[in-house]
């Protein structure tokens, strides 16, 4: 039933961006008239005029199937080793157990301790799991702040700075 929904949806926006771009299909269209068009198309719709770039280029190449919305699920690619889910556990300990250790450090003691060959993992690709599980670099930095804050007593620099009497 989704499958179904997910085509209908798709067929819809490329449909929709086929009535867009169709007005800069027609080859009588001097340059500067269709880049005075895209601009008004781009305001009218909403988009950027590189959105309409992309548009005509696509329907130019492969017709109406270019303009159809590809499938955006997320999945992992193949060239990530089978283990990662292990791999990125045992980065979030190392990252807990010494929150300092930069990625690059995290990647080469799994690297020299065999959880993963060396270059499978890239820095980029630990930072987004390292981030999603909380232990990015401003996550940690505003934990810390917000620790030493947090327990911090009311208190003045010196000595009988302040005084507070009651005169009636």
């Amino acid at each position: 039933m989704q499958s179904k929904e997910l085509r209908k949806w798709q067929n819809e926006q490329a449909l929709k961006r086929y009535q867009m771009i169709a007005p800069l299909l027609d080859p009588d269209v001097d340059d500067a008239k269709r880049c005075q068009m895209r601009e008004e198309i781009a305001e009218r719709e909403g988009i950027s005029k590189r959105s309409i770039y992309r548009y005509e280029a696509k329907y130019r190449e492969k017709q109406f199937e270019g303009l159809i919305p590809q499938n955006r699920e997320k999945r992992r690619t193949q060239k990530l080793p089978d283990n990662f889910d292990a791999i990125v556990g045992e980065a979030i300990q190392l990252k807990r157990e010494v929150p300092r250790r930069s990625v690059r450090q995290i990647i080469l003691i799994l690297e020299t301790e065999g959880w993963a060959p060396p270059g499978v993992i890239r820095p980029s690709t630990l930072q987004r799991y390292l981030y999603n599980a909380g232990l990015g670099v401003k996550q940690m930095k505003r934990y810390a702040e917000a620790r030493d804050t947090s327990s911090r007593r009311f208190c003045r620099p010196h000595r009988l700075e302040l005084f507070q009497g009651d005169i009636k």
